[in-house]
């Protein structure tokens, strides 16, 4: 986290519940989570990322990935706090900014796209003052 900025309860919540379904330590890497203003109301997103994180100890070194991708689950900000915004498996994921707006881009797996599996389907998400939408798909 950058800053002195609290960390929103909903923020904290999520990370108290991939620390209980670990099955041992869970170690977040430093790119586990990260800000930005996705939604242009000045006030710090958070976006988490699973695949970097692992349980040491556990069974299974990072039970939040599998061949698909790993989950990445985005917090916005609201009048009230904080709410849980999107929440699936990616394979990648970046930020970019079009028309002075951010950009979420995503790399999913090829069956989003009616692909096979292996391929990546790639999204662009953006923010429509409510929700995440698709912007280009291809």
């Amino acid at each position: 986290m950058a800053g002195n900025a609290a960390m929103p309860a909903e923020v904290a919540a999520a990370r108290g519940a991939i620390r209980q379904e670990c099955g041992g330590e869970a170690r977040f890497k430093p790119g586990f989570q990260r800000i930005a203003d996705l939604n242009g109301d000045g006030r710090p997103d958070y976006l988490l990322d699973y695949g970097e994180m692992e349980c040491v100890g556990g069974d299974i070194p990072n039970p939040f990935c599998g061949s698909a991708g790993c989950t990445l689950d985005i917090f916005v900000s609201t009048e009230d706090g904080y709410r849980q915004a999107y929440g699936d498996i990616v394979r990648a994921w970046s930020l970019a900014n079009a028309r002075g707006r951010a950009v979420l881009l995503l790399g999913l797996h090829g069956s989003v796209c009616g692909r096979a599996g292996f391929e990546t389907c790639r999204k662009r998400l953006s923010w429509d003052g409510d929700r995440f939408v698709a912007s280009r798909a291809r």
